[in-house]
């Protein structure tokens, strides 16, 4: 968490730890924002979530019809106004809160200087054993801390790389896939389900399906239109497969 650190004299060469915060105002301020938020967080939770269930509720009715709205403008993007994806970002809003504004909280507890406060923030003493909101906090707890190890678990082992088409094995009669020229063994396809365009040169496997395997592909049209057209050149003077 957040520290500053500062020398206790030279002699000694001695670094003592305080909290960023300590006595100042803005910690205070900070502190008892997040203080209130989640000493009530089970409320606020329930009250989201009944504010959630209205909305879909007045949705799936098509009450507010009226609101609903789009527009397409020169820019290529449509704009507009829509319930779902008020429900949506209410949801995710509520995730948000849930769990990275609680981290953010005992970060601020630590910064603050109110150690005292984060054995309560974690444990809820003051609730009694059986009751509702006892079991609710713990359960929000429990939910919250496996999630938080499971991120971080994923966050070591995750990674995003470009995705290398080359060898891969497809059926060009799929929906994905829209043909914009064919030939013999040989066809030049365009992806229609990604959000920027891939075109593939692919060959036939055999004469029994319709695999294909991809021999090459660009997210430049041109690039892979002529390399097709050289393989139908080539196929004329050569003759196909099939």
């Amino acid at each position: 968490m957040m520290f500053v650190a500062f020398a206790c004299g030279s002699k000694s060469k001695r670094r003592v730890f305080a909290p960023l915060f300590d006595n100042s105002d803005v910690g205070n301020i900070l502190y008892n924002f997040g203080y209130y938020l989640y000493d009530h967080s089970i409320n606020i939770i329930l009250i989201i979530l009944a504010f959630v269930g209205l909305l879909t509720l007045i949705y799936t009715k098509d009450w507010l019809w009226f609101l609903e709205y789009s527009t397409e403008y020169i820019d290529g993007t449509t704009r507009g106004f829509s319930l779902a994806t008020v429900i949506r970002n209410i949801v995710q809003l509520l995730w948000e809160f849930i769990h990275k504004g609680w981290i953010i909280y005992l970060a601020i507890i630590l910064a603050s200087g109110q150690k005292d406060s984060l054995y309560y923030t974690l444990t809820n003493s003051n609730a009694n054993f059986g009751d509702n909101n006892f079991l609710l906090y713990w359960l929000y707890m429990a939910i919250n801390s496996i999630y938080l190890i499971w991120t971080i678990i994923y966050s070591l082992g995750s990674f995003t790389v470009p995705t290398n088409y080359i060898g891969t094995y497809i059926d060009i009669n799929a929906s994905s896939y829209f043909i914009i020229d064919q030939e013999n063994e040989y066809a030049f396809i365009k992806n229609q389900i990604l959000k920027s365009p891939i075109f593939y040169l692919v060959e036939k496997v055999d004469n029994l399906s319709d695999n294909y395997k991809i021999l090459d592909y660009s997210s430049k049209f041109d690039e892979i239109k002529n390399e097709f057209e050289a393989k139908k050149a080539n196929n004329k003077s050569l003759g196909s497969k099939f």
